[in-house]
């Protein structure tokens, strides 16, 4: 049964091996993310400071057996707390950085528990 990988961020996802070189990319397929709620809760040095609360996923696909999505952190959390299974969810794992720390890719993928 071949198993497909969807990325459902807002950017490409390289996979880079032990000697930095990029393996494979995953073009974003579209956007799931978490709804969002924005409290303005005071101000320092005349700067807004937001409680920001997440709430249910939006944009997640019905799941299957052979279809993985990438997402965030912050959807699959969002999915774990609203009862939705994460079996088919990755996250990236091993960030990999060039030399002015920019996130250029991951050396691999998580399940998210």
């Amino acid at each position: 049964m071949e198993i497909i990988i969807n990325n459902l961020t807002p950017h490409e996802i390289n996979i880079i091996d032990k000697d930095g070189k990029v393996v494979k990319t995953f073009p974003s397929d579209g956007e799931a993310r978490a709804t969002q709620d924005e409290v303005e809760i005071g101000t320092v040095e005349g700067i807004p400071i937001i409680k920001m609360t997440f709430g249910e996923p939006v944009g997640l696909p019905t799941v299957s057996d052979r279809v993985f999505y990438i997402v965030s952190v912050i959807t699959a959390e969002a999915a774990r707390l609203s009862g939705r299974t994460t079996r088919d969810l990755f996250v990236t794992g091993k960030t990999v950085r060039n030399d002015k720390g920019q996130i250029i890719g991951c050396q691999s993928l998580c399940i998210f528990e």
